[in-house]
């Protein structure tokens, strides 16, 4: 099967969230973004989407038209769910830099990346930021991580605080396991999730304190029982050999409690020496749910970096950063049709109906002509210009039957297909 018309078969799932007009032009832009080879401002969008409708639909699409954004966010979540059945969430923080002043919601942030040795750059970047929800799957081979969802976040409005965001995301999404940086390692974001029946899996800051589970007394005496037991000292605890993803490492668990978490936590400690005369190193990680095994843990919390590499293909590959809309609604709109690109792009080439036989990094490479570029597995990259190879072509040979009035054309261009998309009104 044709990788355009898979794709507009998943698109097809979306109509009942538009009208006839704006789902042409949800189509229209979704085709931009994956079309889209430059910047991904809105006119290089338009200009890539191959719409026959006016630029200011685009717009007014984004601005004026009827449509939840909310809704489109969770029926791609429901999409990847129906495909994948081992999936966890991942959430964190992302920011772009702009220069404006007419956008909304641009602040100061600081910029962790300096020193005082770079003298070129600042201590604090303007521009936006924003919170986003990653869908991590895993198949029999590998792990892949779908941006479903993202929203701006503004401090000084009060729905667009970041706990605000954070809330209004997951009391959206069906229950399950969130993985969190230690950023995150808050009492307040905790409980929130706790109360919305979700699970957490988060890293340990450096300073993090955990206490033993009190034994019950012998004779209780007035009072409240005891909640927190003696101080956990990570260094004296029992630490044995366990191989996780092929590769021994010293590791001991145990359940704990802590005052970042209103409930019991599992605590994994994993120590290493990079050198024999170095001392340890220690990494902490824990998580509210108790049934989770120790390698199934560490394998959660690694696989949480492919989010950081899904925010630089965004950026990259889907004009995350080259948005120049104003207003909230329409950043909100625009940045979620963007991760909406994104996981297509990365689902077509992963649904077991997409090809009678899966492309391989081989079969892309050799497609796109490329012979000295071979990685272990489809990098977004590879897929995203695969793709636009496919769109090009296709819309160069029907352009082509329809400018030329040469008899000595093929059989085969005279009766090719339009692209797989509605034409936008």
């Amino acid at each position: 099967m044709n990788l355009l018309f898979c794709l507009g078969d998943i698109l097809s799932d979306f109509r009942h969230l538009f009208n006839q007009q704006n789902f042409a032009l949800f189509q229209a832009m979704i085709c931009g973004f994956i079309a889209n080879t430059h910047g991904g401002t809105l006119t290089r969008l338009y200009q890539s989407s191959f719409s026959e409708t006016k630029y200011w639909s685009f717009t007014k699409f984004l601005s004026r038209g009827v449509w939840d954004v909310d809704a489109v966010a969770a029926r791609l979540i429901e999409k990847i769910q129906e495909v994948f059945t081992h999936w966890v969430y991942v959430y964190d923080l992302t920011r772009a830099l702009k220069t404006g002043k007419k956008q909304y919601g641009l602040h100061f942030f600081r910029n962790f990346k300096y020193q005082k040795g770079r003298l070129n750059q600042s201590k604090f970047h303007f521009g936006h930021e924003f919170a986003a929800l990653g869908l991590l799957c895993q198949t029999a081979t590998q792990w892949f991580l779908f941006p479903v969802w993202v929203r701006l976040i503004v401090p000084g409005k009060l729905r667009d605080k970041a706990d605000a965001v954070l809330k209004r995301i997951f009391s959206r999404i069906p229950r399950g396991l969130v993985i969190f940086d230690r950023g995150f390692a808050r009492r307040k974001v905790f409980q929130m999730l706790l109360a919305l029946k979700h699970h957490i899996l988060c890293r340990a800051k450096s300073n993090a304190v955990f206490y033993r589970i009190p034994k019950p007394p012998k004779r209780p005496g007035p009072g409240r029982p005891k909640k927190y037991g003696d101080r956990l000292n990570i260094r004296r605890l029992r630490y044995k050999v366990v191989s996780i993803m092929e590769k021994d490492s010293q590791v001991a668990s145990q359940i704990v409690r802590t005052k970042m978490c209103p409930t019991e936590v599992r605590l994994v400690v994993i120590r290493r020496k990079p050198k024999p005369s170095k001392p340890y190193q220690y990494f902490l990680v824990f998580t509210t749910d108790l049934t989770l095994e120790i390698p199934q843990i560490v394998e959660y919390y690694r696989q949480r970096w492919q989010i950081e590499t899904a925010f630089r293909d965004a950026k990259q590959h889907f004009g995350f950063n080259g948005y120049q809309v104003k207003s909230r609604k329409s950043i909100n709109r625009f940045l979620q049709l963007s991760f909406v690109a994104a996981s297509l792009t990365k689902l077509i080439f992963s649904l077991p109906e997409t090809t009678e036989k899966r492309l391989s990094v081989e079969d892309v490479s050799k497609a796109l002509g490329i012979h000295w570029y071979k990685p272990k597995k489809l990098t977004q990259g590879l897929r995203v210009a695969y793709l636009q190879a496919q769109i090009w072509r296709l819309r160069f040979s029907t352009s082509f039957k329809e400018k030329t009035n040469s008899q000595n054309i093929h059989t085969e261009l005279q009766q090719d297909n339009a692209l797989p998309f509605d034409k936008a009104a």
